[in-house]
């Protein structure tokens, strides 16, 4: 075999590495190959995570709240606004279904539905 390969997986089993953890030496977690750690000399690894929503999901409503939540077309049964936001929470329990939190921005009304 040789000892070209990629710097994140096991050359044999192809699974993910563990992180180094100050040893000479990297074992593979499933099929226990020992690496020496030499090969990954001057290898750098960079994770990046981006949390950013892809559109601004806060909104402000006529009385001058922010409004929190995606917003969707359903009209408002007080004052018929086209739009209203919505959240969701899970309040029951795993095997039940989330409550849907329905808010008008215009007028304010709170709508909730168990689904």
């Amino acid at each position: 075999m040789s000892n070209t390969f990629d710097q994140d997986f096991c050359p044999a089993c192809g699974t993910i590495l563990p992180l180094p953890d100050g040893s000479s030496m990297i074992q593979c977690l499933l099929c226990r190959k020992i690496q020496d750690i030499s090969v990954f000399h001057g290898a750098q690894s960079t994770v990046h995570v981006d949390f950013r929503s892809t559109r601004d999901e806060r909104k402000e409503s006529d009385a001058g709240d922010t409004i929190e939540g995606t917003m969707i077309q359903r009209k408002c049964p007080r004052c018929g606004n086209d739009e209203m936001a919505f959240t969701t929470r899970q309040l029951r329990s795993a095997d039940e279904g989330q409550t849907v939190f329905y808010l008008c921005p215009k007028c304010s009304f709170q709508e909730i539905e168990n689904s």
